[in-house]
């Protein structure tokens, strides 16, 4: 499994995907329907928008390169490598004028919105592992609490579930919105560091820093 996180990586087909997952362990596992599942949410969601697809892929790799940083076993990373490539498919859910509103979202829209990791729980639990989905269900908890969807806190976050938090924002930031330009890594890594203690994990928010220092991604 690779440690790097390459921005500048091309444009990930559901094939290419499909051949980093079979190089794990977690694929390979007694089950036949774990990659078919797999596969089929992938495409989904590449059908749906292929930007989110490719933001799946990228959180993927930092999410597993942070894993390996803050020594998780080997499993562990191919669990949580897993759980950053499904962690949006719940959104499969949202409609695509909620999604993509340019301008704010109503209250019942946001609650659309922050339905999805339980959405992605449900298609996920039975057909892909139980410790995948428990951390896709809690990848937008808070170290404060005030996360969603079940307002958990601290230790009772997942430690892969901490990890996705902190690539899925991240990434978030580098990427453009309906309502935003993208972020310089800079400004990004700010926001992060900000957000220690309250949104993100200090230990996963220096590993990040740590990351893109050695890789030569901070600011110039």
């Amino acid at each position: 499994m690779a440690d790097r996180f390459d921005f500048d990586h091309p444009a990930p087909s559901i094939e290419g995907i499909r051949a980093r997952l079979a190089a794990t362990p977690e694929f390979e596992e007694r089950g036949v329907r774990r990659p078919s599942a797999i596969s089929v949410l992938l495409n989904l969601l590449e059908q749906r928008d292929r930007r989110a697809a490719e933001h799946a892929f990228r959180v993927a790799e930092l999410s597993s390169m942070l894993g390996i940083r803050l020594k998780l076993a080997p499993v562990q990373v191919a669990r949580l490598r897993l759980a950053a490539l499904l962690h949006d498919v719940g959104k499969l859910s949202v409609p695509d004028e909620v999604l993509h509103k340019p301008g704010p979202l109503t209250d019942e829209e946001w609650q659309r919105v922050r339905n999805h990791p339980e959405y992605a729980f449900q298609m996920i639990a039975s057909s892909v592992h139980p410790e995948v989905a428990e951390t896709v269900l809690k990848h937008c908890e808070r170290i404060d609490g005030k996360g969603y969807p079940n307002q958990h806190s601290g230790q009772e976050i997942p430690i892969q579930s901490r990890i996705l938090l902190v690539a899925d924002a991240y990434d978030a930031m580098l990427s453009p919105r309906p309502y935003r330009l993208p972020m310089a890594v800079d400004k990004a890594l700010a926001n992060i560091e900000e957000g220690a203690g309250s949104q993100f994990d200090p230990e996963v928010t220096a590993a990040l820093k740590a990351a893109i220092g050695e890789h030569g991604w901070d600011a110039a």
